[in-house]
């Protein structure tokens, strides 16, 4: 299931707004829904917001910001084009709209499927639910999950708490350490057996101890059997986080020492020596990785739509670089959608994947196009995978100034000395004393300046 198409006739800030989200003509994608959007735009313009449109949309699923709006202010046309289907033969027209019980005798928001490619006439709500449900859902995607931009770092985990009992996975009400019920199961079973095989090693040392054979035979039937069992652990380690947490010098302990379920805390962490790292002295960026990376190693997303608000959080630049990528190889076939205030975040997306938003003279938000003309893929302006940071900055996220007011104060300094340096050099004084002295603090101011370069 994916989002082709947002309108929104009046609702906040937004009022006759209208993003197509599919792929531009010349793409090999053309006029198919985006795999990834980024939102980007001043604070205030609804970055937010839009995310949490969408699972009220796809599956009238109440977010915090929803939780406080006015019902009234949804039955003004917010509308959503959902596709899906696995060519997206399936097109809906998602919106609510206000009907009357004659029963209750009062007004109620209705959640209306309108017809499109292949239904004429609106569905109501149940068969909207019948579809989602009793197919789409059960036989092919999985739900939508939303990453809100403040995860609930506690790495304690509820034991035996669901996280699929919920209509949607939605990190601003469960922690995102709860996944890890998800293989708690098999993490117990694993240990067992191996508890089970070194016990009968040990009583095989006891009863063989001058037979070195048999002692062998013994400690070849525990590398075999590692060789050969699914380990959960070093599953998570080789196949997740190991290569992310290189970053931080660090990796997936995968020897545990577990012998009940009781035993089995949340997953750790150890440096290239094998020291342990306690849980309570993780960076936030460490638990930023894990606690974003891991749900959709463990979920197993497919077909559905993943929300990310503010993904660069706790992360260092490097690792910025590479996020986006490596969540959606994490999943398959879904959409991902970003709110983000990073230039490098944003680095990640092809220009028609980026929606700008900005406010007009009358504080309404519009979405700025990246083409001129018809939109096709060799009419953008500017391709942000192509981009310096700096040209990102000014020219994307509209940052006038290129530097600190320390640096203009420099810079202006700098201009001055030169002015003064050619005028004494018109007059033939560039061996003077004071000639000398404006070079050598032109040097010095150059080599502040461009230290970076």
């Amino acid at each position: 299931m994916k989002i082709s198409k947002i309108e929104i006739k009046d609702f906040h800030q937004f009022k006759d707004f209208s993003i197509d989200l599919t792929y531009p003509k010349g793409h090999a994608k053309e006029g198919q829904p985006l795999d990834k959007v980024c939102f980007i735009g001043q604070s205030g313009t609804g970055k937010t917001t839009l995310l949490e449109l969408i699972p009220y949309h796809l599956y009238e699923y109440e977010t915090n910001i929803i939780k406080k709006i006015d019902d009234q202010l949804l039955s003004k046309n917010t509308n959503f084009n959902i596709v899906y289907g696995h060519d997206y033969e399936n097109s809906f027209n998602v919106y609510f709209k206000w009907q009357f019980d004659d029963e209750l005798k009062r007004d109620y928001l209705s959640w209306i499927w309108g017809g499109s490619k292949n239904n004429k006439e609106d569905i109501t709500h149940d068969q909207a639910l019948e579809i989602l449900d009793g197919w789409w859902l059960k036989e092919v995607a999985t739900k939508l999950i939303y990453f809100p931009s403040s995860l609930d770092y506690d790495l304690n985990i509820e034991i035996n708490l669901d996280i699929n009992n919920d209509k949607i996975i939605d990190f601003s009400f469960q922690k995102v350490a709860n996944v890890w019920n998800l293989i708690l199961d098999n993490i117990q079973k694993y240990q067992e057996a191996e508890l089970q095989i070194r016990q009968e090693i040990a009583k095989t040392v006891e009863k063989s101890s001058n037979n070195l054979e048999t002692i062998q035979k013994a400690l070849k039937k525990l590398e075999d059997w590692k060789n050969t069992e699914f380990n959960p652990i070093q599953d998570v380690a080789d196949n997740c986080l190991d290569r992310l947490l290189a970053n931080f010098k660090l990796k997936v302990k995968t020897e545990l020492d577990i012998k009940t379920k009781d035993d089995i805390g949340f997953i750790k962490v150890e440096d290239y020596h094998k020291n342990e790292i306690p849980n309570g002295l993780w960076s936030t960026g460490t638990k930023q990785v894990i606690l974003s990376a891991l749900p959709l190693y463990l979920l197993k997303p497919k077909h559905t739509v993943i929300l990310f608000d503010e993904p660069e959080r706790s992360l260092y630049p490097d690792l910025q670089r590479t996020i986006v990528d490596y969540y959606s190889s994490l999943a398959d076939d879904c959409q991902f959608f970003y709110a983000t205030h990073s230039p490098i975040i944003a680095s990640s997306f092809d220009p028609w994947e980026i929606v700008e938003l900005k406010f007009n003279e009358e504080g309404k938000i519009y979405r700025e196009v990246y083409y001129e003309g018809e939109n096709h893929i060799d009419n953008y302006k500017w391709n942000p995978k192509l981009m310096r940071w700096d040209d990102i900055l000014q020219r994307v996220f509209d940052l006038q100034d290129d530097g600190s007011p320390l640096r203009r104060e420099k810079l202006n300094e700098l201009a001055t000395y030169n002015v003064r340096y050619r005028k004494l050099e018109q007059k033939g004084e560039q061996d003077q004393s004071e000639a000398k002295e404006i070079i050598r603090n032109i040097e010095k101011l150059s080599k502040e300046l461009s230290s970076w370069n």
